[in-house]
């Protein structure tokens, strides 16, 4: 895993430009200590900061191809490439390195970008074609690793990270106030946005296509269909393929079930080191890391919360780009694996691929609610009770209040699922959080953009968990987890966040992997 940045220029790129390239990837060097590089084209400029994991000798980026048609800056890592690199052998194509990033090239050569489908793993990469002259811009379909873009006159510029898009012309970041009123609402930013004025994220799954005039075509790459098989032999298939790596791979143990799944399937196969921080949701959860580790035959070190924590915040804003109120103690974890390891697997994700959270059994609930209490019923009911409440209570946006206001709701999920999750968006609240600069901001109501990108589904509860897999998975979850092991030079890979588990989840309903409580189904498995 690494950090890339640079850009596509429709006017020639000039010697003196490296300077400029330069700046970009020290803003990012964080994210690879292990090596840096950049190549000038006359319409391309690429840079790269790496992480040595696989081919660690011969690694090195930006990367061309053996004939130098090609030349590509990666962040990521493929865990099927040695599969796939076996195969385009077979099929005529020359390697001259043993890297998986070499074989995105000879991929894209053998197929276009259709062959990225093949790709699995988590990538985020520029690739320049000399011979045609144009350049792609990839994301992959779960969006676990970030690409930032902008345009900037003649010039459509890319990152890691939006600090070095910043960085490469010096200039004083504008806040996008529509995109803090969002921040404020979701506690994530959805969609595609950034805290920046134009600075905006490549979509997951989306293959950006450039050419020399300016034309920009974007493809989506297809998901994944499900393989055959069992649930149980699909996680042993996704835990194995994770564990591709030429340095040792750790895992995080909490207390619960994710983390002690990914490590049982491990500790069949090789040795391994666990890490846990001692605090959390659960005050035993250190004590039960401890337990599973003991029954699983893993080493456990476990740490603290500890060191200049006021500091600690200021550097995870300017590593995260977005306020976040949990990230001290992922960052702490992360720090005390990285001493220890270069890539770590985590249980990220296991929540919301089996359902396992309390809002998924509240929304659930209403949908069983709304069975049998029609909205003739259920709306006059909510519109009652919020009035007694309203006059009863002071304190604005209580739980009783919310409470009432879903039930008003109940039927209509993307609002009912906004009031679950906390988004609070209407003209009194505006008043009485927001100064005079906010509210001469033409904001975008969070309700709405809620609305237009709800998913269509039967089920309201496939619909959230679709909805969260693709907004609060990329932009909350894996965001802050690539941001905080990154600062550290530390690789978390997510199996849960893999696509053939997760087309392989989406063939059972929520009944099945609610039955017997939470995690009932995983728990089955």
């Amino acid at each position: 895993m690494c950090g890339i940045a640079g850009w596509l220029s429709t006017t020639p790129i000039a010697a003196d430009a490296l300077p400029s390239l330069k700046l970009m990837i020290d803003s990012i060097a964080h994210r690879g200590p292990d090596g840096e590089g950049t190549v000038l084209f006359e319409h391309a400029a690429l840079g790269h900061r790496r992480l040595a994991i696989i081919d660690l000798q011969t690694g090195q980026q930006p990367m061309f191809s053996h004939d130098r048609r090609y030349c590509i800056s990666f962040n990521g890592e493929i865990y099927n490439y040695q599969t796939l690199r076996k195969a385009l052998i077979e099929q005529g194509h020359t390697f001259q390195h043993h890297s998986d990033t070499e074989v995105i090239m000879e991929l894209y050569r053998a197929k276009g970008w259709q062959g990225f489908s093949q790709l699995r793993g988590m990538f985020a990469f520029a690739l320049w074609d000399n011979e045609q002259q144009q350049g792609l811009l990839v994301r992959d379909p779960q969006g676990i690793k970030p690409l930032f873009i902008q345009h900037d006159g003649p010039q459509l510029c890319f990152a890691s990270e939006a600090k070095a898009l910043l960085a490469r012309n010096g200039e004083k970041p504008s806040l996008n106030c529509n995109a803090l009123h969002q921040l404020m609402n979701f506690r994530y930013l959805p969609g595609e946005m950034s805290l920046f004025e134009g600075i905006t994220q490549l979509p997951a799954g989306r293959v950006l296509c450039w050419q020399p005039d300016g034309e920009i075509t974007q493809q989506q790459i297809p998901r994944p269909k499900a393989a055959s098989g069992d649930t149980l032999s699909q996680l042993h298939d996704t835990i194995s393929q994770h564990l591709t790596a030429d340095v040792e791979v750790g895992c995080y143990l909490s207390g619960g079930i994710d983390s002690a799944t990914i490590a049982a399937v491990v500790a069949q196969q090789q040795p391994l080191r666990s890490f846990t921080l001692a605090v959390g949701d659960d005050p035993d959860e250190a004590i039960n890391a401890a337990k599973s580790a003991q029954i699983l035959g893993i080493h456990n070190q476990q740490g603290k919360i500890s060191g200049d924590l006021e500091q600690q915040l200021l550097d995870l804003v300017w590593h995260l780009e977005v306020p976040k109120i949990n990230a001290l103690q992922v960052s702490q974890l992360a720090q005390l694996a990285s001493r220890n390891v270069k890539v770590t697997l985590s249980g990220l994700g296991g929540d919301e691929l089996f359902l396992g959270y309390n809002a998924h059994k509240i929304f659930a609930q209403c949908q069983g609610l709304s069975r049998w209490l029609p909205k003739l019923a259920s709306q006059p009911l909510g519109r009652l009770g919020s009035g007694v409440i309203n006059t009863l209570q002071r304190t604005p946006w209580s739980e009783p209040q919310r409470a009432m206001q879903m039930l008003q709701n109940l039927g209509n999920w993307p609002p009912l699922y906004g009031l679950l999750r906390n988004v609070w968006d209407n003209p009194n609240m505006r008043q009485q959080i927001y100064g005079p600069r906010m509210l001469d901001q033409p904001l975008e109501n969070s309700f709405a953009l809620l609305e237009q990108r709800w998913p269509q589904s039967e089920s309201p509860i496939a619909a959230m968990a679709q909805f969260e897999l693709h907004n609060k998975m990329v932009n909350d979850l894996l965001w802050q987890e690539d941001r905080v092991s990154m600062a550290v030079g530390l690789e978390v890979r997510t199996p849960f966040v893999d696509g053939p588990l997760i087309a392989h989840m989406r063939q059972l309903t929520p009944e099945q992997l609610m039955a017997g409580g939470a995690k009932g189904y995983m728990r089955q498995v």
